[in-house]
Order: structure tokens, then C-alpha cells, then sequence
């Protein structure tokens, strides 16, 4: 019993809220929920909690703490006799369940943020689906690997890099479509010198990731890789959601051809010219 609770003593809702701990709202919403019921009407009509009412939200309170629900901590408490012992440790597996999936959300939220450090404000839109591609990248690459050799899948997700290094190269290629997006929202022509810039480090560093690992390839597994681009609605839309408007999409489309003109212009050295 509480010390500052008197045996047969009654008390009021804002009384008990003040005596535990819990607020009014909170009370009236076990009442409503049928876990914690006043156990005294007068005959005003007006309710009262007791010591017994006290003990049953301490049992409330106590579930609620070891995160079971609601519903699991009314069915508890309908069925006392239930063996409680065993529903611990049920609880204890879930939570640990839990615990890991929070270490997940926590690294990934991580990853995000180092990923957009220093890129100034990034619509909420682009960071969902970053942080869909990050929650999702096993499955990508599974999707990925039956449709392309799996040292191009490798290549890809820069197996055999550090962390620190992956994340660098991913920093600067989100850097790089961040500012893109940025130049289009400004009204720039893709053929700007400033989009073609941009365009060009974005391919370096994507030859840099793929071509040792593309000039490996025989012309079967090539044949593979292109015919991915070539049937429309190949790429699964919800593995691999699109980061842009269909404008940019044009945008990008119309940039990355200019490119490809000034790099067989500058005999395959896209970097000598812009």
C-alpha cells in the first residue's frame, strides 16, 4: 500500500492523479479501456478510487513498464492466473527483437546523416528514399544479382571498401545530384558548363566504381546489363524508388547526352572538356 494512502480512505480523481503519479487523462483512459475502473459511487453518482484500485494500477504501470500493450496488459489482468512467468520471457525475446531493430533505425539514421553532412537542406522526399535504398539494401542487391552478374552488383555497393571510404564516395555522388537538382531548380540549361561540371564528376566517379569490372565482362553478361535499361518497368518501383521529379528526369536525361557528345568529342575524356 502507499505510505501517503490511508486504509478505507477515497479519493476523488484529481486526488488519486496527484497521489500516483498519473495524470487525469491518463486515468479516464484506463477507465474507458476497462483496465481501471473508480471502485466507489456515492450516491451523487460521483466515482472514488481505493487502496484496491491503487494496487490494480500499480500492476498496470508495472506491465506497462516491461512494454507489454494495453490489450496484453487487460488480458493479463482478466486472467491473473495466467502464468506470468512465461509471458516474461515471450517479452523478454520481443524486446530483444525490438532492441536490435532500434540498433537498425539508429545506424541507419546515422548513416543518412553523414551521408547529407555539409549538403545544406535536403527536401524530406530525397531522405525518405535514401533511407528507404539504406533499410532495403540486401534485398536491392538480391534483386540486383538476378539480373546482372554479381560482380557488377558488388561493384555497385563498393564491396571490399572500408565503411569510411563507401561513404565518402557516397557523399560526394548524393553532393553531386543534390547540386544538380539544385542548378535545374535555378532554371540552367543541362548544356550549362556548371551541369556539365557536375555531370562529369558524377560519371568519374561512377567509371571509377564500375569500368575495371565491365571491361571483365563477356559479351553475354554486357548483353544482360543492357537489356535491364531496355524493357520499361524492369526495375521493381518499390526496391527501387525514383528520387526525382519527371522534369529532372529530363533534365539528367538531356545532361548525360550532352555529355556523352563532348565525350566523343574529346575522344572518350569527358574530363577535358565542359
Amino acid at each position: 500500500m502507499d505510505p501517503h494512502m490511508q486504509p478505507n480512505q477515497k479519493y476523488a480523481i484529481g486526488a488519486f492523479a496527484k497521489l500516483t503519479g498519473v495524470t487525469e487523462r491518463a486515468l479516464r483512459y484506463y477507465d474507458r479501456k476497462g483496465l481501471l475502473a473508480p471502485s466507489i459511487r456515492n450516491e451523487h453518482g460521483h466515482r472514488f478510487y481505493t487502496e484496491q484500485d491503487l494496487l490494480q494500477l500499480q500492476k498496470i504501470l508495472t506491465l506497462k513498464y516491461l512494454d507489454f500493450s494495453l490489450e496484453e496488459i487487460g488480458s493479463y489482468l482478466e486472467r491473473p492466473e495466467v502464468d506470468l512467468q512465461h509471458s516474461l520471457a515471450a517479452q523478454y525475446e520481443m524486446l530483444q527483437q525490438k532492441q536490435r531493430q532500434l540498433e537498425r533505425v539508429m545506424e541507419t539514421i546515422s548513416r543518412m546523416r553523414k551521408l547529407v553532412e555539409g549538403a545544406g537542406k535536403v527536401d524530406s522526399h530525397l531522405l525518405l528514399v535514401f533511407i528507404h535504398s539504406i533499410q532495403h539494401e540486401e534485398v536491392q542487391k538480391q534483386w540486383l544479382s538476378r539480373q546482372m552478374p554479381s560482380s557488377v552488383v558488388d561493384a555497385i555497393y563498393m564491396k571490399g571498401m572500408s565503411k569510411e571510404e563507401r561513404l565518402e564516395q557516397e557523399k560526394q555522388m548524393i553532393a553531386i545530384l543534390l547540386r544538380m537538382k539544385e542548378l535545374h531548380k535555378q532554371g540552367m540549361e543541362p548544356s550549362d558548363e556548371k551541369v556539365a561540371a557536375m555531370g562529369m564528376e558524377l560519371l568519374f566517379l561512377l567509371e571509377s566504381l564500375l569500368s575495371p569490372v565491365i571491361k571483365g565482362l563477356s559479351e553475354q553478361e554486357l548483353a544482360q546489363i543492357e537489356a535491364i535499361g531496355d524493357i520499361e518497368g524492369s526495375i521493381d518501383p518499390f526496391l527501387f524508388p525514383n528520387a526525382f521529379t519527371k522534369e529532372e528526369e529530363v533534365f539528367f536525361a538531356s545532361a548525360f547526352e550532352h555529355l556523352e557528345a563532348l565525350k566523343k568529342l574529346a575522344g572518350g575524356d569527358v574530363r577535358d572538356e565542359g
